[in-house]
């Protein structure tokens, strides 16, 4: 009898031993029986590496992670931000250490920094981001650091939309659900061919294939077209998403002729020409006769002037009557000039590259003016041709050795809108 009491007792004990351990765990998840007074031993530590260790990592339990959202403000630092998060000097020092870390300490007023962590205490991941989904990521995994660019995977949905124009393109889109961007795309897509002003008349319509992209639930980047029809009047415009190896994005029509032209047709955004091309013309300052050979755009001191084409700087710096003077050569036919600038984007340089659109200075009186406007010059051959009149070239054709590929893509492109247009004329019926 005693035998069996003493069995008792001692099965008693070590079920008592067992509750109090359960118990321990669920109430006391940071509990643990040996002394927590030195956590992360630093063993050795390199430019790439940290080598740690951790007496609760043998428990197993980092299962879960907290994630710290930090708004960047001014005067913020990346080493602040990381004291803040309670992230141990020990890992800090070491992703200060590792290579890369100067693109993650570039915080900018408004971007935001991400600090994933263990509830041990060790990092998972840190990631500085603009648009919160782009950006800087710093990866912890087999006690190192690594950091790269990265990009979140989005979810695309593929979206289309049919719109009869009623008083305005614009109005009859937004009635129909399209964004303010993808409005402006598609005009943009088609207005080397449309005048979206003065061509639109109520009737006209246009079919658009679409992508949106998502993160969690939300829209975190602008709508992107993937293949549009404009008809107008009798007239049918038909535009093709195509990406190049090199992830160059153009859009070409079911020809695989480029959308756009080589040229945009003005320079700046105006209030009126002030004086148009005119061999002819009486100088405003000098009181003579005086070949006008380009185009005066009037427009504010300081209005953006943009390169018409993609070229290289020529000639850049005051030129006589011209003041401060931007030449840019485009082919070995066609140049341009931008005259009695205010002043110059900076930074640029003779022998630069610039892009169709891009910034290359402002609208100011240098020179002999009167006033504040533009003179733009179009050459052909070294020849002044008058800007307003003048054919412009087409931008280059989808190329030969993409041809084929290019015509799979379109046909896939125009059958899937012809495919939903016939749903939603189904639907409505």
């Amino acid at each position: 009898m005693g035998k069996v009491f003493f069995e008792l007792r001692y099965y008693l004990i070590i079920l008592i031993i067992f509750i109090f351990a359960f118990l321990s765990l669920v109430f006391f998840p940071n509990f643990s029986f040996v002394s927590n007074s030195a956590d992360y031993e630093i063993l050795e530590v390199t430019r790439e590496k940290i080598e740690v260790k951790n007496s609760d990592f043998a428990l197993g339990n980092d299962i879960n992670n907290s994630i710290q959202i930090f708004e960047i403000k001014k005067n913020d630092t990346l080493l602040n931000l990381l004291k803040q998060s309670g992230l141990k000097d020990s890992f800090i020092k070491a992703l200060i250490k590792t290579k890369g870390s100067e693109k993650l300490a570039r915080i900018k007023i408004g971007d935001s920094l991400e600090i994933s962590k263990k509830i041990s205490g060790e990092p998972k991941e840190i990631f500085l981001t603009s648009n919160g989904f782009e950006g800087v990521l710093a990866k912890f995994e087999n006690n190192i650091f690594t950091i790269k660019r990265f990009s979140r995977p989005l979810e695309k949905l593929e979206r289309f939309a049919s719109v009869i124009i009623e008083n305005s393109l614009y109005e009859s889109a937004l009635n129909e659900g399209l964004s303010d961007s993808l409005i402006m795309d598609l005009v943009y897509i088609f207005g080397w061919d449309i005048d979206f002003i003065f061509d639109i008349r109520p009737g006209d319509k246009f079919d658009v294939l679409y992508e949106d992209f998502y993160w969690n639930g939300i829209q975190v980047k602008n709508s992107d077209i993937k293949a549009a029809r404009f008809i107008r009047g009798n007239k049918v415009f038909t535009a093709i998403r195509y990406y190049y190896a090199d992830g160059t994005k153009e859009y070409f029509s079911t020809r695989g002729k480029n959308v756009k032209k080589a040229f945009l047709r003005t320079p700046v955004e105006f209030s009126y020409i002030s004086s148009k091309y005119n061999l002819n013309r009486r100088h405003p300052v000098l009181n003579k006769i005086r070949a006008h050979t380009g185009v005066d755009y009037a427009a504010p001191k300081g209005t953006p002037i943009i390169s018409t084409s993609s070229g290289t700087i020529a000639f850049i710096g005051n030129k006589g009557g011209y003041g401060r003077l931007i030449e840019i050569k485009h082919t070995k036919d066609y140049s341009t000039r931008y005259a009695h600038l205010f002043k110059y984007k900076k930074g640029l340089k003779i022998g630069d590259k610039v892009d169709q659109g891009e910034i290359i200075g402002y609208v100011g009186k240098s020179g002999l003016a009167t006033g504040y406007h533009l003179h733009y010059e179009f050459r052909v051959n070294g020849m002044h041709t008058d800007p307003l009149t003048v054919k412009l070239p087409d931008a280059e054709p989808i190329i030969d050795s993409e041809k084929d590929k290019f015509k799979r893509v379109a046909i896939k492109m125009i059958n899937r809108i012809d495919n939903l247009y016939l749903q939603i004329y189904a639907i409505n019926q």
